[in-house]
């Protein structure tokens, strides 16, 4: 496969720079990127990334917080 190069202004390469994920090249990014425009949303990545337990422990935690907070704050269901 070839290569380009392009030119962008200094913010955007510390924009790109900034969003690139470890291990990642520049082309990887701004494909990443690309693809979450066109409508794939940039949380699929995290797809996988928990085991059932930890995924069923986040998610009690999540509640606890919740019901936490709707106590600290004056809610109650």
């Amino acid at each position: 496969m070839g290569s380009k190069n392009i030119s962008i202004r200094n913010d955007v390469y510390r924009k790109l720079k900034d969003s690139k994920q470890e291990g990642e090249s520049f082309s990887d990014a701004i494909d990443r990127l690309m693809a979450a425009k066109e409508g794939e949303h940039p949380l699929y990545d995290l797809v996988g990334m928990l085991d059932d337990e930890e995924a069923e422990r986040l998610r009690e935690d999540a509640n606890q917080f919740r019901e936490q907070f709707d106590e600290e704050m004056g809610r109650h269901e």
